[in-house]
């Protein structure tokens, strides 16, 4: 998306300073304060939903709330272990009934999900380790640092895991133009992260992000799960468009300005939060908007698909 296609919206009466975006959906923003307070806002009609307080927790784990972040407290009332951060934030959001589900991961420990009219947060136990999360079409994708890849049904009252599999080690290989070759030099080049993405059609996609430091070239690798768990490895998205901090690809025809078989993604640097476009057809990468961040309150751009046929980026 170019330059002439910024939107510019009224003020939301946020004390920027003391507040963070966590994540996007469709106008609704994901929103914590500086006492780790949770809430949903519109961006365009200003309306907030309040969340329940992070430590109000159904489940084995039990939390105190500190200065900053939070710690597990045990059964015997000992306190161990460094302070936890939300991870990975998701959530869905119906614009005309505002039914709603937020879920995060709780550091190592568990990922725990609230609905609307819920008045405290509800443990899925067996999400450990939370690495990254997506939610869409009322299925939560969780993928763990240690390989765990689950898929929850939220259908119905209780969310139900209707798929697992333990990813299998996916060699590593260094880009040469169009297709893959074997590394003369393993350090050349870094996992920065890997990520989940779920296209149009449903396919899960994990997503190895790599950066050569030197060059600050990004490049990527994109392997598709199949149903018995295995990986294959993707080299076109065809007529989509990942956008990778949504954790989705879109049809670029349905959005005026999106390049087809094409990466968005955010990077920040120096002071400054990148966002960049990656063909996949050409392998070569172009800077899109490049933004002030040296404020402490912004972690990144943020996407938005609003209910409107224009994507926007604020």
């Amino acid at each position: 998306m170019r330059a002439q296609k910024l939107y510019r919206t009224q003020d939301l009466d946020l004390v920027l300073p003391r507040i963070f975006c966590l994540k996007t959906c469709g106008s609704w923003l994901l929103m914590r304060n500086r006492l780790s307070n949770l809430y949903l806002v519109n961006l365009f009609t200003k309306e907030r939903i309040n969340l329940p307080p992070v430590e109000s927790q159904v489940g084995t784990t039990k939390l105190e709330r500190m200065v900053v972040g939070f710690r597990i407290t045990c059964p015997d009332g000992s306190k161990p272990g460094k302070p936890m951060h939300i991870r990975s934030p998701v959530f869905w959001i119906d614009e005309k009934t505002k039914d709603y589900l937020v879920s995060w991961g709780l550091g190592t420990c568990c990922v725990v999900y609230s609905k609307k009219g819920d008045n405290s947060w509800t443990q899925i136990p067996e999400a450990l380790d939370c690495c990254d999360m997506v939610y869409k079409d009322h299925k939560l994708y969780f993928f763990s640092y240690s390989r765990d890849l689950r898929i929850y049904d939220f259908s119905g009252e209780i969310p139900q895991q209707s798929f697992w599999c333990r990813c299998v080690y996916v060699e590593r290989f260094a880009f040469d133009g169009g297709g893959p070759r074997r590394p003369h030099v393993t350090n050349r080049r870094r996992l920065v992260v890997t990520k989940l993405v779920v296209t149009v059609t449903g396919d899960v996609l994990k997503v190895e992000t790599y950066l050569r430091p030197k060059s600050r070239i990004w490049s990527f690798r994109l392997f598709k799960v199949c149903s018995s768990g295995d990986f294959k490895r993707v080299y076109s998205l065809g007529d989509e468009s990942m956008l990778l901090d949504l954790g989705i690809t879109v049809l670029a025809n349905n959005y005026e300005g999106i390049s087809r078989n094409s990466i968005y993604f955010n990077a920040s640097q120096n002071d400054t939060s990148d966002i960049f476009l990656f063909n996949l057809e050409t392998r070569k990468m172009e800077q899109l908007h490049k933004f002030d961040c040296s404020s402490d309150q912004l972690s990144g751009n943020r996407w938005f698909l609003p209910s409107f046929t224009q994507a926007v980026v604020a």
